[in-house]
């Protein structure tokens, strides 16, 4: 991914560390364990966060993750 994609929002991605970090190296508020999350914003963030949001937890928790540690869905390959 890059700092200037768009069309991002409603993307399913996966984390590229187990230990994703905002843009100020403090860890994100994502449970453990989360590999996938969903992006609700359509590009990065001036500060290059996008934020992003679990899928299957009930509620949902949003969390703000820097765009170098997600990959796009669909620019990576299952298997």
């Amino acid at each position: 991914m890059r700092a200037t994609d768009t069309g991002l929002i409603g993307r399913a991605a996966r984390l590229l560390t187990s230990e994703p970090t905002d843009d100020a190296g403090w860890p994100a508020d994502l449970p453990a364990g989360v590999t996938e999350v969903v992006i609700v914003e359509d590009t990065p963030s001036p500060t290059a966060t996008l934020k992003v949001q679990t899928s299957g937890d009930a509620p949902p928790r949003d969390a703000r993750v820097r765009f170098d540690q997600l990959a796009v869905r669909d620019a990576f390959v299952e298997g």
